[in-house]
């Protein structure tokens, strides 16, 4: 597929699955849906279907304060933004300069701007993009790699700049998945929705994200997406025994595969992931993730 434009980075982003869920649309007459991503993240997949017109707006929504806060200076203080990154000096100085930002928990504790660069700032310079690892090249700055090899401020300002145009058809909010869904029942009633949840990894989530899951976050997400109406939806997970039983007798379709990422290592390995929907599932094409 085509390069896709982020300015973040994320472990396991799920770019390859672009091309699949766009099919998914239209083979179900929901192009032009409404597209809800409630653990956005990167927010890759519905920012490319935006772009690729084959979705008419996009919600998105995010726990960790930072995360939103960016997504939220995007597509509201575009601007600022792209100023901020243009003046801050990517350094070690200015990483523990801005470290008192991952500790705040109340996104009224400082401004949207200061947040949102924090969280692009800590994805950009962070070893594997997580928000909550040291820098990369280390505290003291001893490794091959300094803290700015992933930094290209002209790149991150123009991608921004591009994806700012469709701030319109954009709307983001600061909050709990589940409980974020469960205010959107009259939307789904007005409009077609599709959700794409991609919630924390079962096996590894406590690694990589400041707001992992419980078993219990978990059980709660198969409980929402049986019990909800007039909504269709798509998950992505790892394939863990205990996700799989959670969705055995609820109908739900399955279709496992391997992607392709990188987290802990310079190597590029192959994660066994699952897609699980209440839509039926087609065979993924040669050449994208790989089907088992």
């Amino acid at each position: 597929m085509p390069e896709t434009i982020n300015p973040l980075r994320y472990p396991g982003a799920k770019r390859t699955l672009i091309d699949y869920i766009d099919d998914l649309l239209h083979e179900n007459n929901l192009q032009g849906c409404c597209f809800i991503e409630p653990y956005a993240g990167s927010a890759v997949v519905g920012l490319e279907l935006l772009q690729r017109k084959s979705i008419h707006s996009l919600i998105l929504c995010e726990k960790d304060i930072l995360i939103y806060a960016f997504w939220k200076s995007v597509f509201s203080l575009t601007d600022d933004l792209c100023e901020r990154i243009l003046n801050t000096p990517i350094t070690i100085e200015t990483w523990h300069q801005l470290n008192h930002y991952r500790q705040i928990t109340d996104v009224n504790q400082a401004s949207i701007l200061d947040l949102g660069f924090a969280g692009l700032f800590f994805n950009r310079t962070n070893f594997s993009g997580i928000l909550k690892a040291n820098p990369i090249g280390g505290i003291n700055q001893t490794s091959q790699y300094n803290i700015d090899c992933r930094f290209n401020k002209t790149r991150i300002i123009s991608i921004i700049k591009h994806l700012a145009k469709y701030r319109d058809s954009v709307e983001v909010y600061c909050n709990d998945a589940i409980a974020f869904m469960k205010t959107q029942n009259a939307r789904f009633l007005q409009e077609s929705c599709f959700a794409y949840f991609d919630p924390p990894y079962y096996e590894k989530g406590s690694k990589i994200y400041r707001h992992f899951y419980t078993k219990q976050d978990h059980i709660t997400l198969s409980k929402y997406v049986r019990e909800v109406r007039h909504l269709d939806w798509l998950i992505s997970y790892d394939d863990a025994p205990f996700i799989c039983g959670l969705y055995s007798d609820t109908g739900a379709q399955y279709r496992p595969f391997f992607l392709d990422y990188s987290c802990a290592s310079k190597i590029r390995t192959k994660g066994k992931e699952l897609l699980i929907s209440n839509l039926p599932l087609p065979p993924f094409p040669v050449g994208n993730a790989v089907q088992l």
